[in-house]
């Protein structure tokens, strides 16, 4: 592999280094999924200068991040799309990144690889989204998962690192376990969007990376479960979660008033510094001005199939049935 060398390179200079790496301050997780709008409020706490994250580079250099920070940093820059292509987000490599993509190139053990893997979705969707794992298995999932966060804590000094990744909704007892005393933001939209706009971001992704054949009514079965399946685990799990660690947020809250929306988030889990974070993040919010988000139709067959199947969420965090034609 062309990468060996800087995989030999890392575990020389700081194998030893990671492994003794403390995770001293329990992480905040950022729980929703996928197209949620998680990625939104990431990049909003990454702005607070008490917390650390994945960065986008770490996620596409995990096994060789720390030797290769600076100038192969400088390379990747200048190569990269200046926007994600299913919703024209900026990409920037010093920006938070998802966890489960420094992940996958640690381990097969992450649910990334249905992107690469596509012929069997439910199998992977039900593995990693439920963590139905053997022993031997689970204990390799949290070793690499560790190392990653290691690296990121390492990398920023030891601060609390915000994380954020869709597959950690359906995870909620084991986070708990490894972190006891983890802080949770759930983010919640409209089920109706959700469908639509998950389905865009397999439908722009997989040609992209996959190296078997796809069935799309087998991808779109896989995603109706997978919703239902994980979003009835947080459900569940979420009352263990000690109280003042949790807070539940609808995107669409976030979206009108983004700077009260992380005010109750930093008051509900106090966190610190508030004030400090308030100017960095509405500074941060100056820049995304002229953004403009996809929007989508909801016809009839959308309808139907998500009240059969994501019904349960439509009513437990207060969305209404819209009327076939609507637009979001």
């Amino acid at each position: 592999m062309a990468t060996a060398p800087l995989r030999a390179a890392e575990r020389l200079r700081y194998g030893r280094v990671v492994a003794r790496t403390a995770i001293d301050r329990a992480p905040v997780f950022i729980q929703g999924f996928a197209r949620s709008g998680t990625t939104h409020l990431h990049n909003l706490l990454g702005h607070d200068p008490d917390l650390g994250y994945v960065s986008t580079f770490q996620a596409f250099a995990s096994p060789f991040f720390l030797i290769s920070r600076g100038w192969l940093e400088r390379v990747v820059a200048g190569r990269l799309p200046a926007q994600r292509p299913m919703d024209d987000m900026a990409v920037v490599l010093d920006l938070p990144q998802e966890e489960e993509l420094a992940l996958a190139a640690l381990t097969p053990l992450s649910a990334v690889h249905l992107l690469t893997f596509p012929s069997r979705p439910r199998r992977i969707t039900e593995r990693m989204g439920a963590m139905r794992l053997s022993k031997a298995e689970l204990a390799e999932w949290e070793r690499c998962f560790l190392e990653v966060l290691r690296k990121a804590t390492l990398a920023f000094g030891g601060r609390r690192l915000v994380l954020k990744t869709a597959a950690n909704l359906g995870r909620t007892s084991l986070l708990l376990r490894l972190f006891p005393g983890a802080k949770f933001v759930f983010v919640v939209r409209n089920p109706y969007i959700v469908f639509l706009s998950a389905m865009k971001l397999f439908q722009m992704m997989v040609p992209l990376f996959q190296l078997q054949p796809v069935d799309w009514d087998e991808m779109r079965a896989a995603l109706l479960a997978n919703y239902a399946d994980v979003t009835r685990r947080y459900m569940r799990d979420r009352a263990a979660i000690p109280e003042g660690n949790l807070v539940e947020l609808r995107f669409e809250d976030i979206e009108a008033d983004a700077l009260g929306s992380l005010e109750r988030v930093y008051s509900e889990l106090g966190l610190p510094n508030w004030e400090r974070t308030r100017t960095r993040v509405a500074d941060y919010l100056e820049t995304l001005h002229g953004y403009r988000k996809n929007r989508y139709r909801i016809d009839g067959s959308t309808i139907d199939l998500v009240d059969r199947n994501w019904g349960f969420a439509v009513e437990e965090w207060g969305y209404q049935r819209p009327g076939a034609g609507a637009a979001e």
